[in-house]
């Protein structure tokens, strides 16, 4: 509410530098994330890329984002690097870590915090060229 206050009164004096889109993701969550629930993961690769897909609703306040990425290379590489969201101000991507994966979603819906979101899952869950553990999971 203060964010479109602010921006209703900064627009009136022609200062407001948000535009529409980035003012409605702003309104659509204004308490930090506290939990995400993944669902609909798949990474699988082909002879040249591979390719990834999610979707999470981000509570307490049921955002829903999707996500989709494609990577060069035959196998799965130990970083994924940040898929491309249909919401800019959340990110996520995984990362191969010894006998571990760790998935982080970072949320920046609320103006000076970034909340990151994670989960350990066991490095078993991919082989070389899919992603074969849980398709739904919860990141916190």
């Amino acid at each position: 509410m203060k964010f479109t206050i602010a921006t209703i009164a900064l627009g009136f004096f022609g200062l407001a530098s948000a535009a529409p889109a980035e003012a409605n993701i702003v309104a659509k969550q204004t308490h930090a994330a506290t939990s995400a629930q993944i669902t609909n993961f798949t990474a699988s690769c082909g002879a040249s890329s591979c390719s990834y897909t999610a979707n999470a609703v981000i509570l307490p306040e049921n955002v829903a984002v999707t996500f989709t990425h494609t990577t060069s290379g035959s196998t799965i590489p130990n970083n994924s690097g940040f898929f491309t969201s249909s919401d800019p101000a959340v990110f996520f991507r995984f990362n191969l870590i010894l006998s571990d994966v760790r998935f982080v979603l970072s949320d920046a819906h609320e103006v000076g915090v970034a909340v990151n979101l994670d989960r350990i899952a066991p490095r078993t869950d991919f082989t070389t060229t899919s992603y074969v553990g849980p398709s739904s999971f919860t990141l916190s």
